[in-house]
């Protein structure tokens, strides 16, 4: 591959993850949203190590020192592993609404331990073969254990976000495959490893292929967040264009109100509009395009916050609050009647 090639691959890449760091974090700041944080910090790892790869193609004097420096203390792609591998199974978690146990944490830190060991091994293709397989190993073991759940649990997973989710892990544990394969080629085939000369591939295209994938899928959540806020945006500005009196879509304007009272996110603020229709949890996760736990589990989260726990409870919440804030507005159309 030319340098010139290289360049614009490698500019393309920056780009794509550059777009999904700013949208994910900037959405984060505004709902609150832990799988936009994860996924900034995800792609924020992934970006630097593109750099750092992209330099040591560039430029053979930097990638002599990287390497040099990689066989004794890799501690910048150890780092890169720790912060994406924790990153994938805190959203592949949450996207099935589950926890995170001390088993998950426990398999995680052992893979990252046996890294820190492997650089103390003789240089040779085994060493690096070593060195990255855990990795691979542990990503595809999310993948799978996430597509089982979804399969033992079919009753729980029947929307269309739950199909993604399902996608999204197998492709996972398909990639992973394809990492191993292409490393082990590359390792035992083109790479040389001695005590004092070492020139290595730092780049995977199987694993670049698979950062595109997650950053479509990224880019899918992110629209969907960002089709919530800028409709909530709508809300704001329509409310803040009469100071003193309601706007016309007066319904809408309370729902805002109600749910900054109550430090709603935009999510929560959206599935609490569906909640006040009298709709089923499962009705709502079709209408929302979120799986049926993800459903319940901002339906929890609303019920804590407002401190109640039914239905009625809420609605009788909601009422009372929307009759306390109708009521000044009738006086003052009274007022200017008279």
């Amino acid at each position: 591959m030319g340098k010139d090639l290289i360049f614009i691959y490698n500019l393309v890449l920056i780009m794509i993850y550059s777009g999904i760091i700013w949208m994910s974090l900037l959405l984060f700041h505004w709902e609150k949203e832990k799988l936009l944080l994860w996924t900034g910090i995800i792609f924020s790892a992934i970006l630097i190590d593109d750099i750092v790869i992209f330099l040591s193609e560039m430029f053979v004097s930097f990638a002599d020192v990287y390497n040099k420096i990689f066989m004794i203390v890799p501690t910048h792609k150890t780092l890169i592993y720790l912060i994406t591998s924790l990153g994938y199974l805190t959203i592949f978690k949450k996207l099935l609404n589950r926890k995170i146990t001390r088993i998950d944490y426990g398999i995680l830190m052992l893979y990252v331990v046996f890294m820190l060991f492997v650089p103390a091994l003789k240089n040779s293709a085994m060493k690096m073969w070593l060195y990255f397989f855990p990795s691979q190993a542990y990503n595809f073991y999310l993948g799978a254990i996430s597509y089982y759940t979804i399969k033992k649990n079919p009753e729980e997973f029947q929307d269309s976000f739950s199909l993604w989710c399902k996608r999204l892990f197998l492709l996972t544990m398909i990639f992973n495959i394809f990492i191993v394969t292409e490393d082990t080629i590359v390792i035992f085939n083109y790479d040389t490893y001695s005590k004092y000369y070492v020139n290595m591939n730092n780049r995977n295209l199987s694993s670049d292929v698979l950062y595109l994938i997650y950053a479509g899928f990224a880019s899918a959540y992110i629209t969907y967040s960002l089709n919530i806020l800028l409709k909530n945006n709508r809300i704001v500005s329509t409310v803040t264009s009469k100071k003193d009196s309601l706007p016309s879509d007066i319904e809408e304007s309370l729902l805002y109100h109600f749910g900054e009272a109550y430090h709603l996110t935009s999510r929560e603020r959206e599935i609490l509009k569906v909640l006040l229709e009298d709709k089923t949890n499962q009705e709502i996760s079709d209408d929302l395009y979120i799986s049926l736990g993800t459903a319940k589990t901002h339906i929890h989260n609303i019920f804590q916050k407002i401190g109640v726990v039914k239905r009625p409870q809420l609605i009788e919440v909601y009422e009372t609050y929307r009759s306390s804030q109708l009521a000044p507005e009738t006086k003052q159309e009274a007022l200017e009647g008279s």
